[in-house]
């Protein structure tokens, strides 16, 4: 056999193994704790849970008594002793240094259930607040599955470009060396100077389309803008499950995050009508205050003394206005309720329909991969065909470089297929709240 004959071999065969990109591998449990860890988004949603835990405990100290203390200090003037006909009067000498000190104690009783109505409400906000970091999470890991999945493509198809291009290039330079031996025409060599143009255009693209996804991860992950991202290629060679639909259904009702935020809702309007039925009720609280008072000007002359006095009692009020006042908001907070009921419904028909949709999305793409990976099959039996016919002087060059690129398109659809189906199975689980 030649020695063109046993080069092109050589190259075709080439096409069978890629290159790995240099630096760490990134694995799908690595890239889940770094958006846990640096996402802003989720951070943000993390402050938020702890704002609300904090107005928990406030509403906690609502239990507590009220206590307050004032102190007053004044400039007394004289004052005047006045008939009732206004006709005379005299000056009544009253000490002119005056202070009142005031403590008082309020300790509420009974509030018509306003009080646990909202500790409550502060708890059914902070479960709120506790599942909306959580649904931030997971559409925040989701997003990033998204842009990892398709950069493992691109970085995929950019190995096979770059593979196309050198063998093309080392084809164009043996077609320029049989044109001069007079074996080629010279529109052999425009042809697979076309083709070398198409190739590196299109690398161009993909490789700013790996450029692009890199730098969104980055962000989304925290990461510096020189931290490399090496998709974890060990990824296709997991299985997943193949659950049936009614599973999924399953458990989409037990652990979607839209319904449980919506539940959340639900808690909050119903302990905010609460709080409004708590003002038609009566308050009871126990009160005690101590009160020192100086001087004593309710007698002529005064006295300059100081006058203590204190009690402890009951304390009984009633907002009477409250009876025409709360209809309204009573009525508006029913209805709040029975509007996220509805929408709890509605969000129920269409997570049914979003699983019923991605589980056969799901299915599709493990039956599309088995055909890829028959695909692959076909083409190494006809690679190896016409590799040995070529060796034999029973095929054209140009037969060879088809069964070539085959083979490569082959193999990168199967990887492709395989990433489908890895990113139908996440999808699968967004939906149904678990990822």
């Amino acid at each position: 056999m030649s020695r063109f004959r046993i080069l092109i071999v050589a190259l075709c065969s080439l096409g069978m193994s890629w290159v790995g990109v240099k630096g760490q591998t990134l694995t799908v449990d690595r890239l889940f704790a770094l958006i846990d860890a640096n996402n802003a988004q989720l951070i943000a949603a993390r402050s938020a849970v702890t704002t609300a835990q904090q107005a928990e405990a406030v509403a906690q100290s609502a239990r507590l008594p009220e206590v307050t203390a004032s102190i007053d200090l004044r400039y007394l003037g004289n004052g005047r002793v006045i008939d009732r006909d206004f006709s005379s009067s005299m000056k009544a000498a009253i000490p002119h240094f005056g202070n009142t000190f005031t403590l008082t104690a309020v300790q509420p009783i009974y509030t018509g259930g306003a009080i646990s109505a909202g500790v409550d409400l502060a708890k059914a906000q902070t479960r709120a607040a506790i599942i909306g970091e959580m649904s931030t999470r997971a559409a925040l890991r989701m997003e990033a599955m998204s842009a990892y999945l398709n950069l493992y493509k691109a970085s995929n198809l950019l190995q096979v470009y770059d593979h196309h291009i050198d063998l093309t290039e080392r084809l164009l330079e043996l077609m320029r060396s049989r044109h001069e031996q007079g074996v080629a025409l010279r529109n052999d060599i425009t042809r697979y100077e076309l083709r070398l143009s198409s190739l590196r255009y299109d690398r161009t693209s993909v490789a700013n389309n790996c450029d692009i996804l890199t730098h969104d991860l980055r962000l989304m992950l925290g990461l510096g803008a020189d931290d490399p991202i090496v998709p974890d290629t060990t990824l296709v060679d997991q299985r997943f499950p193949i659950d049936g639909e009614a599973w999924w259904q399953q458990q989409a009702l037990e652990a979607s995050w839209a319904l449980k935020g919506l539940d959340a809702q639900r808690q909050i309007a119903l302990e905010s009508r609460r709080i409004v039925n708590a003002e038609r009720l009566p308050h009871l609280s126990l009160v005690a205050c101590e009160n020192l008072v100086g001087p004593i000007t309710i007698e002529i002359p005064a006295i300059n003394k100081n006058f203590n006095s204190w009690f402890v009692g009951l304390n009984i009020s009633y907002n009477i206005s409250s009876l025409y006042k709360t209809n309204k908001a009573v009525k508006r907070s029913t209805l709040a309720i029975q509007e996220i009921s509805a929408q709890h419904d509605a969000t129920r028909i269409q997570l049914d329909q979003r699983i019923s949709q991605a589980y056969t999305l799901y299915i599709q793409a493990y039956e599309m991969l088995a055909t890829e990976r028959k695909n692959v099959e076909l083409s190494t039996d006809n690679y190896r065909i016409v590799n040995q016919r070529f060796i034999n002087d029973l095929a054209l060059l140009t037969d060879m470089l088809d069964a070539s690129t085959a083979l490569l398109d082959a193999e990168v659809r199967v990887v492709n297929a395989l990433i489908d189906t890895i990113y139908c199975y996440y999808q699968l689980q967004h939906i149904a709240g678990t990822i």
